[in-house]
């Protein structure tokens, strides 16, 4: 609303990050012992987890002797995986690509994740690998193919349940043959596992009973991201708009119908509200508006922006939209962008049981929502247009504690320093 949210940012909040304590936890004095550890993702074309979130975890693990490879298997184009190479090498992370095979319905992708283990045994010679971590089930499937691992360890990073998303938002059967597949792969790779890591601990509940695996290999991480571009000084708002801000992908379960509502019934009481839509995916955008029946949409601004330009972008907005489809696999994950929010110290409109946002319904700075659209202005009136630069500051607070880079790598080390001792 044009208020100097400069206070928010200028004097640094006093929260510890604190090394998570346990028993497997490693002392004060760090061992010189070195992992090489080979990172095995499958990313379609649109995908940037790669680039926008784990090249700084990777990148910060490396600080603690845990060096990270990248085999991604991918069906973009060549333009597509130079950039990610690039990003890659310049964050210190060798890269390397394999194509999937995308035609004959799910054989092409089973079978290109099946002989993809020819490509890890490339890179597990060429760089000398001792670890393994695929990221979710198809690469988990190419590990197993592999056979015998000859002595490597095993780091799978279930990163939630990706068989049941696709049963949830991408029309598979549960009673397919392609789904009981990718379960018995995810059962089968917890079993064997070294360590397992989720984002939430009700993913831990869930799957040691579908796998039978021992709950003490499992591990919670973070999805943090690097506070410093929130802290910097940016130039401060001099308009009265009221900007509600959304950043992401708009199909499959993010809930841009509600998110439309909810800016239409707010801008009802907020005549100079700016809904600002940050995302590549405008067709999705103008099929839903259509949907909607909103036909005036001067005081809708989307755009597409480079990740180093969305911190300031976010910082220079009042509140914040993080709404998904409720469905079974949605309670498990962790949506990413819940931190850039936070950091950004943005007051956010979120879905209820979708990850483990407890802390943040605590502190008051995220309104749970269900399907009753009738709480959001009093709430947004009476917490975040009154109280704007105190609700701004705790904000700002909860993503140092919960989304930091720092905090997404103490997690990690909880697990992999398990797996070196």
């Amino acid at each position: 609303m044009g208020v100097d949210k400069g206070d928010a940012y200028a004097t640094p909040i006093n929260i510890a990050l604190t090394r998570r304590k346990s028993k497997l936890s490693r002392p004060c004095i760090r061992k010189t012992f070195m992992t090489r550890i080979l990172f095995i993702t499958w990313d379609g074309p649109q995908s940037s987890y790669l680039e926008g979130l784990f090249c700084s975890i990777f990148k910060g693990l490396a600080e603690h002797g845990h060096h990270f490879h990248v085999l991604q298997f991918t069906w973009a184009n060549t333009e597509a995986v130079l950039r990610t190479k690039a990003i890659c090498e310049a964050a210190g992370i060798p890269y390397q690509s394999a194509l999937i095979w995308r035609k004959v319905g799910s054989a092409g992708p089973l079978s290109s994740a099946i002989l993809g283990r020819s490509h890890i045994w490339n890179a597990i010679r060429n760089w000398n690998i001792d670890t393994l971590m695929p990221r979710s089930l198809m690469p988990a499937l190419a590990v197993l193919a592999m056979g015998s691992r000859r002595g490597l360890k095993l780091v799978f990073d279930a990163d939630g349940f990706a068989a049941d998303e696709r049963v949830d938002f991408g029309g598979l059967s549960p009673k397919s043959a392609t789904y009981r597949i990718l379960r018995a792969v995810e059962a089968r790779t917890a079993k064997v596992a070294d360590q397992v890591l989720v984002r939430t601990p009700s993913a831990i509940e869930l799957l040691v009973d579908r796998s039978g695996a021992d709950r003490a290999k499992f591990y919670v991480v973070g999805n943090g991201r690097d506070p410093t571009p929130y802290l910097r000084d940016w130039p401060q708002r001099t308009d009265n708009e009221f900007r509600l801000c959304y950043a992401g992908s708009l199909g499959g379960k993010y809930y841009i119908d509600q998110m439309i509502e909810v800016a239409k019934g707010l801008r009802a009481h907020i005549p100079n509200l700016v809904f600002c839509i940050f995302t590549s995916d405008k067709t999705n955008l103008d099929v839903a508006l259509d949907r909607s029946g909103v036909t005036e949409r001067h005081w809708i601004q989307v755009s597409r922006l480079p990740p180093e330009e969305m911190p300031a972008a976010l910082i220079q907005c009042d509140l914040a939209l993080a709404l998904f489809q409720r469905a079974f696999s949605m309670q498990f994950v962790l949506p990413i962008k819940l931190g850039e929010y936070l950091l950004a110290g943005l007051p956010i409109i979120g879905t209820a049981g979708v990850g483990p946002v407890e802390p943040l319904i605590e502190a008051g700075v995220m309104l749970p929502l269900n399907e009753d659209l009738s709480e959001v202005w009093p709430w947004v009136r009476d917490n975040v247009i009154s109280q704007q630069i105190a609700i701004s500051k705790r904000s700002h607070a909860i993503g140092l504690a919960h989304f930091s880079l720092q905090a997404s790598v103490d997690s990690y080390l909880a697990a992999l320093e398990q797996n070196t001792a």
